[in-house]
């Protein structure tokens, strides 16, 4: 198994250059550096947070991982005993972290490439086929809904039943301008709106109930 590798950051050279530079920011003139002591502490302070950083990686403190994760010290220990991945100390190296938890993807690639669904991976049948395309529609139809081109039955029902309320409204108005005629005609165009909506959302859950029910009685038989 391989180690993880540190890169190994010179350190840079204390020049001159860089005393100068560093006296007049300590003196605060940092305004008057010239553009090769400017040059040499941005090199030094790059290098410096570089090596700073390597540091920070190897040694975590558990409390940051778990903010990290969002996980209880509990289940990352059991995490780490389970699968191997040494995030379960007092002190948490990410480097370590970080080359087990792609040694796990590894060796267990051929495993977590499978589908663990073991109606998939039944004998062939009509009951299995019936089952594939209803995951390969739930599957679409859950992606159409996180596209937003698909919407809950519910919701809109909610939308068209305010869309009727407001219309009504309006009839309401129509009806104290122009007496009872214009009034009467759109609230008849009201309540046929109204029965086409129920009749629709009605028709298609018969539809869904019964082809469940005639797909829980073939399933019974087989």
């Amino acid at each position: 198994m391989p180690k993880p590798v540190k890169p190994q950051v010179p350190a840079p050279e204390k020049s001159e250059i860089l005393a100068s530079a560093y006296r007049k920011i300590m003196a605060g003139n940092k305004d008057e550096l010239s553009r090769e002591e400017d040059a040499a502490v941005k090199q030094f302070e790059k290098g410096k947070e570089e090596r700073l950083r390597w540091q920070y990686y190897d040694s975590i403190p558990q409390k940051h991982w778990r903010a990290m994760s969002g996980r209880q010290a509990k289940v990352l220990i059991e995490q780490a005993s389970r699968y191997g991945i040494p995030f379960g100390g007092a002190m948490v190296s990410l480097p370590k972290v970080v080359l087990a938890l792609h040694d796990f993807l590894a060796e267990n690639k051929h495993k977590l490439a499978r589908d663990d669904d073991d109606m998939l991976n039944g004998p062939a049948s009509p009951a299995l086929e019936r089952y594939r395309e209803e995951r390969a529609l739930l599957a679409r139809l859950q992606r159409l809904e996180r596209e937003t081109e698909l919407l809950p039955r519910d919701l809109v029902r909610q939308s068209l039943a305010k869309t009727a309320t407001l219309i009504r409204t309006a009839g309401e108005s129509l009806q104290r301008q122009y007496r009872d005629g214009a009034a009467e005609l759109l609230y008849e165009a009201i309540a046929d709106a109204e029965a086409e909506i129920e009749r629709f959302f009605a028709e298609r859950h018969t539809d869904d109930a019964d082809r469940h029910s005639d797909e829980a009685t073939v399933d019974a038989a087989e």
